[in-house]
């Protein structure tokens, strides 16, 4: 029974010496010791707060204070008070929440070695058997060091279990022999190029004589590309 009233926000001192007050009734500090066996100044201290509470409250007859528990019924309206009262907050609570898992992040790479240090970071905790989607840029005609690191990419994507998916325009199909490792579906309409999602993060490229990504965190912004690649993925 002391730990119900715990759960309801009472000390150990105070749910004892409220079970005192419950038996004995209208009495003095000096019983209440007696019965619970606790320290003079613990009981003081638990009778104060009880009465603060609302559970207990004392009369003074002569220059005597004697004790009583409020009624147990009181208890039980009060916290269904506060129960109602949290659920009213609760909205507000978890609105606050949302707001901070859907914070949104952004980091600038430039040049070829801050694109690929920013596809890195991608899926640097990526997990198993995670999605990577990708809408396929056409990089054949740039540099030898560009190829190397998106054959490279590959292997470490197969090597972390992630399951990867791209877009591209039928011209680009040779790109992607030789690459199984990767499902590819072409289609022969204009789509968003450079695009890569995966582990709540959006990448952006923009390949031209200063390259340069744009590393986005946002769940929110993740799963609209992510609703769009699936909408077409389906179509083709």
């Amino acid at each position: 029974m002391e730990q119900l009233l715990q759960g309801l926000g009472f000390t150990p001192a105070e749910a004892q010496v409220y079970l005192s007050l419950l038996q004995l009734g209208q009495v003095k500090a000096g019983r209440v010791i007696r019965k619970s066996g606790l320290q003079s100044s613990t009981v003081h201290n638990a009778l104060h707060a009880l009465t603060e509470k609302g559970a207990a409250s004392y009369i003074i007859k002569g220059k005597t204070r004697l004790y009583q528990a409020a009624d147990a019924r009181l208890l039980l309206k009060e916290y269904q008070e506060r129960q109602e009262r949290f659920e009213q907050l609760l909205p507000q609570l978890l609105e606050l929440q949302k707001r901070a898992q859907d914070r949104q992040e952004a980091e600038v790479y430039e040049g070829e070695k801050g694109v690929m240090a920013m596809l890195s970071a991608m899926i640097e905790d990526a997990k198993p058997k995670d999605a990577y989607y990708f809408f396929a840029a056409d990089v054949s005609g740039m540099n030898r060091e560009i190829q190397e690191f998106f054959a490279g990419y590959d292997r470490r994507r197969r090597a972390k279990g992630l399951v990867v998916r791209g877009l591209a325009r039928k011209e680009l199909r040779p790109l992607f022999r030789g690459r199984p490792q990767i499902r590819m579906r072409y289609i022969g309409f204009p789509i968003p190029a450079n695009i890569s999602i995966c582990n709540g993060r959006l990448a952006l490229i923009s390949w031209g004589e200063r390259p340069t990504g744009i590393l986005v965190r946002s769940r929110q912004l993740c799963q609209s590309q992510i609703d769009f690649f699936n909408e077409v993925w389906h179509r083709v």
